[in-house]
């Protein structure tokens, strides 16, 4: 059995340095602001890889649109939801029914529904039978991320303290592997946390995400109805090499803590100009850094105090563009060894 969940200790990092133009300050302070900030987050990606952003330069308006077509789409009937662009795997694009998927192959079907999305202004097609107004929200909302994508790749190329500060954002000018990921959780008669069970159905079952970073938008902070991930720092960026799915029952579910924010965080946030976001690294980014960087093990459970309400939340995987090779970055390999990962 299951310990009870602790809270996860999740790094708050005011990314306004970044986000900003500087205004009123030389470039030698805006410099050293940007340096305090990517020194942070080197701190939380050596120890788990899972932080929160403030002052990301993400408009409030465009994500409340953003989650307002959200739940209009998730909102349409069956015979409507049938006339959704279904989910194409060559493509990673469109619309995922309840109990499709399965993120962790040992459990049952995740309890989600999903639309996916990738580089809206070349793919209109992709919206038909969509709601009103959900391909300009959609598209918003992706072109502000674009923005913050590049300035957390300048980042943290600073972080890691790499010769080349473009090193990653130079391999996001295409954004063509990157993927918008709009979540409904719908509400469940299940009670238990499926902790204690390993092939029990859950929100979404335990994996590390596969590529460089993820932004994540949670719908309501403030409400209990958004409770529900919790993270599992793993060593490396590989779930299947013997970090979790691989080790026994007892294993595989201990060891989770929630990620939640206190009320004091949630009320500082109302007056942000910009919405926050929670970013975790992949298992590209610990190839890269050979595993300096953590890709932090994450489910969502189904808490009985949000068992009865929906939960809605927006992913946006940032991959590398199709051209690019990952390869562990030499500064990373001590000397006289091998890399941990070869170049995919």
């Amino acid at each position: 059995m299951e310990e009870k969940p602790s809270t996860f200790d999740l790094p708050v990092v005011d990314f306004a340095a970044f986000s900003h133009d500087g205004q009123g300050l030389t470039e030698q302070q805006q410099t050293q602001l940007q340096k305090e900030v990517a020194q942070q987050i080197d701190e939380a990606c050596r120890g788990h890889g899972f932080l929160c952003l403030r002052n990301t330069g993400i408009s409030r308006d465009t994500l409340r649109r953003a989650f307002a077509v959200s739940k209009d789409l998730f909102a349409l009937d069956s015979d409507a939801k049938a006339q959704l662009k279904k989910l194409d795997p060559s493509t990673n694009t469109g619309f995922s029914g309840l109990g499709n998927e399965a993120l962790n192959a040992r459990r049952r079907p995740d309890l989600k529904e999903v639309f996916n999305v990738r580089r809206p202004r070349d793919n209109p097609d992709l919206f038909q039978g969509t709601p009103p107004e959900f391909d300009q929200a959609s598209t918003e909302l992706w072109d502000q991320v674009t923005v913050l994508t590049q300035r957390v790749a300048v980042c943290c190329a600073m972080a890691l303290q790499l010769p080349d500060e473009e090193y990653f954002s130079k391999t996001l000018t295409m954004m063509d592997l990157c993927t918008q990921r709009m979540l409904h959780y719908p509400p469940t008669l299940t009670k238990d946390e499926a902790n204690t069970d390993a092939q029990a159905a859950i929100r979404v079952g335990e994996h590390t995400d596969f590529g460089a970073y993820t932004f994540l938008f949670v719908d309501n902070l403030h409400d209990e109805s958004s409770h529900g991930l919790q993270v599992k720092p793993v060593e490396g960026g590989d779930l299947g090499r013997g970090s979790i799915v691989s080790r026994d029952d007892d294993m595989f579910t201990s060891g989770w803590q929630d990620v939640l924010f206190d009320k004091q965080t949630i009320q500082s946030f109302e007056h942000d100009e910009t919405a926050p976001v929670l970013i975790n690294t992949g298992a590209l980014m610990a190839r890269w850094t050979n595993d300096v960087w953590r890709a932090t093990a994450h489910r969502v459970v189904v808490k009985p105090s949000a068992a009865t309400t929906s939960r809605y939340s927006i992913a946006v995987f940032i991959d590398p563009d199709k051209s690019t090779t990952c390869s562990v970055h030499p500064k990373f390999v001590p000397q006289g060894e091998e890399p941990k990962y070869p170049p995919i």
